[in-house]
C-alpha cells in the first residue's frame, strides 16, 4: 500500500527519518530524485540517518552511513563501498500531491 510520508520539501543531499509501518524509514533526495530506504545498515544493523549525533551523508549520489563509512545505491539499496556487502532494504518512492509516497508491503 502506498503511504503519505512527508511533504516534497527537501533539497538536494537532505534526508528525514519517519516512522512507517511500524519501520524507521530514511526519506531522502540525491540527483535522480527521491529515494526510501530502511534506516538500518546492513553491515552491522546501525541507523544510516545518524550515529552518536553525527549525521549520515549523500554524496556523489551515495547514502554514506555515519559509523563505518559503507555506502549504498539509494535507489536500489545496493551495497557500494566496503565494509558493507549486503544491500539495505529500498522501498518505492512517488511525488504526489505535494508529497512524497513510499510503496510498503
Amino acid at each position: 500500500m502506498w503511504l503519505k510520508a512527508i511533504p516534497t520539501e527537501l533539497s538536494e543531499n537532505e534526508f528525514r527519518t519517519v516512522e512507517l509501518n511500524g519501520q524507521r524509514i530514511l526519506i531522502g533526495r540525491a540527483s535522480k530524485g527521491y529515494f526510501a530506504v530502511l534506516d538500518q545498515c546492513s553491515h552491522q544493523k546501525l541507523a544510516l540517518s545518524e550515529a552518536d549525533g553525527l549525521p549520515g551523508r549523500i554524496h556523489r549520489d551515495l547514502l554514506e552511513c555515519p559509523h563505518h563509512g559503507a555506502k549504498f545505491d539509494p535507489y536500489t539499496g545496493q551495497a557500494r563501498g566496503l565494509p558493507a556487502v549486503r544491500p539495505i532494504k529500498a522501498f518505492q518512492v512517488k511525488e504526489e500531491d505535494g508529497f512524497v509516497w513510499v510503496y510498503m508491503e
